[in-house]
């Protein structure tokens, strides 16, 4: 494999919008795995799937009413690993860690490697202050720290959320690694709408990292990269919480989808040689982690955004 590639699968909605009257239909689990059987049946090289998992919260605040529950992402990604039973590929569920201390996951996590998982992706809280009523009780250092020296036994693949443009973003990484003892840490990235703050955060972070002792052959980075299929580029923007995607003027005018779908794989192929020249500057592992953010049509029919991403992944490794 030229390059390292993995494709987000999130856990389906257990209901979604389905059919001409925008009223919600129930959705099976199995409909999460007939879109991951899409990328193995396309042939693609590919290292795995990532499945995110959702803050409902966060979620609430987006949307401005509740939004619908998805699939429990560890329960998710031990169904998908039984029913690939052919698939060789790594299964990295994500996990939100804040609203539970770190024995409770600790539980769930013994489960997960009984089933035959072997990765993690922890996940933080997604405000500095937490809605009311609800009180944070874990971190990601705490619970990399506890992993590491209170249950040995978990020995999973750690990883976290890398989000670059975020404020203290160095400072933060730099704590994880150190939380996570000698252990390395696998990076997947918030998916992109510029290579500039990438570039200036790996900058920021070398320096960080020889300030600290601590090197860069310790993590995994695996930098996030989305197919913009919508004509309207406020939900992505807000995904990001931005106004606007600093990318907008490259798609303007850009009637159909098919053509934004081209765009997409144009400017992430741009993004992409970026970074990985920059990364190997500093001495980084880079990846890539392909991320659709739409898999189905109101009708329950594969997006074409699959399609887009299936590209992708074929053209990075020509890089």
């Amino acid at each position: 494999m030229s390059c390292r590639i993995f494709i987000e699968n999130p856990a389906p909605f257990k209901q979604a919008l389905r059919g001409g009257n925008n009223k919600l239909a129930d959705v099976p689990i199995d409909e999460g795995v007939e879109t991951a059987t899409f990328y193995i049946d396309a042939g693609l090289e590919f290292a795995g799937f990532h499945h995110s998992d959702l803050d409902w919260y966060e979620a609430r605040q987006m949307r401005n009413q509740d939004p619908p529950m998805r699939y429990d992402s560890l329960t998710y990604a031990r169904y998908v690993k039984e029913k690939l039973r052919g698939y060789t590929g790594i299964v990295i569920p994500h996990r939100i860690i804040v609203y539970e201390p770190p024995e409770v996951h600790a539980r769930a996590l013994r489960e997960l490697k009984a089933g035959g998982i072997k990765d993690i992706v922890f996940v933080g809280k997604p405000f500095t202050q937490p809605p009311t009523g609800v009180v944070y009780r874990n971190t990601v250092e705490n619970m990399l720290s506890y992993l590491v020296n209170k249950a040995p036994d978990i020995d999973l693949n750690l990883g976290v959320v890398v989000i670059p443009d975020r404020e203290d973003e160095t400072e933060r990484l730099a704590n994880k690694l150190k939380a996570a003892g000698q252990r390395r840490l696998r990076l997947i990235g918030q998916f992109l709408d510029s290579a500039d703050p990438v570039l200036s955060f790996m900058d920021a972070l070398a320096s960080k990292l020889e300030q600290e002792g601590l090197s860069p052959d310790r993590l995994e980075w695996n930098v996030g990269l989305a197919i913009f299929t919508l004509k309207n580029h406020a939900f992505y923007a807000k995904l990001l919480r931005k106004d606007q995607l600093a990318c907008e003027q490259r798609f303007h005018g850009l009637a159909s989808v098919e053509a934004r779908i081209d765009e997409s794989v144009r400017m992430n192929l741009e993004f992409a040689e970026k970074i990985k020249q920059k990364g190997k500057e500093y001495g980084f592992d880079i990846g890539y982690s392909i991320q659709p953010i739409i898999e189905r049509n109101r009708d329950g029919s594969f997006h074409a955004g699959l399609h887009g991403a299936a590209e992708l992944v074929r053209r990075l490794h020509s890089l």
